[in-house]
């Protein structure tokens, strides 16, 4: 995954913001380049601290605007856990050919899932200046 710098930060931003709940959105992009992040509010009605749910509505607005072909994956933080896949991330695996990018105040990671072992499996990020 290819990631500009501006969006590196305004992940980690993202997270801090929402401290100590996740935030979430959409990826955006072409192959393997993001294009942009289209935050989504955290719309759980769980613990917002250990949970997250984008809106639909974003995703609704990417379709307007695009289609959903350009969807590359989602985000989401941990804010006080590691940057890693959680029980309930698999859990919530429902498109496993989408990346997911999961920050904290500190560190991003991308992952996506690997259908033959059912789990995580890290890609890396490139950093773009």
């Amino acid at each position: 995954m290819i990631l500009s710098q501006a969006d590196f930060d305004r992940l980690l931003d993202f997270t801090k913001q929402a401290h100590p709940e996740e935030c979430c959105g959409l990826i955006v992009g072409d192959g393997e380049t993001v294009e942009r992040l289209m935050p989504s509010a955290n719309i759980s009605t769980g613990d917002k601290t250990k949970s997250f749910e984008l809106d639909p509505k974003v995703r609704f607005e990417l379709i307007r605007e695009s289609g959903e072909r350009s969807l590359m994956g989602f985000y989401h933080s941990h804010p006080n856990g590691n940057p890693f896949p959680s029980k309930t991330d698999r859990s919530m695996v429902y498109e496993p050919e989408l990346l997911w990018v999961i920050t904290t105040c500190k560190e991003i990671k991308a992952f996506r899932f690997n259908e033959t072992n059912q789990d995580f499996e890290e890609i890396p990020i490139r950093v773009k200046l």
